[in-house]
């Protein structure tokens, strides 16, 4: 199983703390957003390599930070050749890219947004995911207030945790369970990468909507995280989780 870290964005909103960095080499606490989630990462030996996709502008940073780092784990960094916010390709295809070697392959995938800080276990959504591997899984978390999930991938589901509704962003959610971007994909759900990019030509800019889009194609399930999530797309929610960090019990 391979680990995919989705980093090319530009931090527009965070500048101008991000102008010159990439958004997962912000520090939090004594480490980098990034550092955090690869020592999640490299405690399970089921993973081989962690592919980190940058855009051009920051590759160089991200290799400087690849080079200075000592994981059990593989680590392997692309860019998608975009060198400035204008010309981003989106998630989607930023996620294309990083599974297109693999094409034909019976590799199995787990898929992160690389702006995400979370203190939840990766064990307890890898549990599920090895045991269903032929079936999609999505990382949720309840945020508790309904004004607050609008600004999300909202998710329904049923007993048997299969979801039956995602919707992002809407005016009006139904439920407050949202989605972390956390995901584990299908074999098919890989297939139907192509099937949604460039049969149906949909938005390639946020992952979400893959994943919503994907949920009337096929089963996919939740698994809903407790503990503390924090979403960084604005300079308030960078501060609250450096906050979160800094006040957590020395280990």
């Amino acid at each position: 199983m391979k680990a995919v870290i989705l980093a090319a964005g530009f931090g527009t909103r965070l500048y101008p703390l991000t102008r010159n960095i990439p958004k997962a080499l912000l520090r939090l606490g004594e480490k980098t957003l990034l550092d955090h989630l690869v020592t999640k990462l490299d405690r399970f030996p089921v993973l081989d390599e962690i592919i980190v996709v940058s855009n051009k502008r920051f590759y160089r940073d991200f290799m400087r930070w690849k080079k200075g780092v000592h994981y059990k784990t593989q680590i392997s960094v692309i860019h998608d050749g975009v060198t400035n916010p204008a010309e981003r390709l989106g998630a989607v295809r930023d996620l294309e890219l990083a599974l297109k070697p693999f094409r034909g392959t019976p590799e199995r995938f787990l898929v992160f947004c690389g702006d995400n800080y979370f203190d939840f276990p990766i064990g307890y959504f890898l549990l599920p995911c090895l045991g269903h591997s032929r079936y999609t899984f999505l990382g949720l978390y309840d945020v508790r207030e309904k004004a607050l999930a609008s600004q999300y991938g909202v998710v329904e589901l049923d007993e048997t945790g299969k979801i039956t509704r995602f919707e992002e962003k809407p005016k009006v959610p139904a439920a407050t369970t949202v989605s972390v971007g956390v995901y584990h994909m299908s074999p098919e759900a890989r297939l139907r990468l192509h099937e949604y990019l460039d049969i149906e030509k949909k938005n390639p800019d946020r992952i979400g909507d893959f994943f919503a889009w994907l949920t009337g194609k096929e089963p996919v399930y939740g698994v809903v995280f407790e503990g503390s999530w924090f979403d960084i797309g604005s300079k308030d929610s960078y501060l609250e989780a450096l906050r979160h960090v800094e006040e957590l019990p020395a280990r």
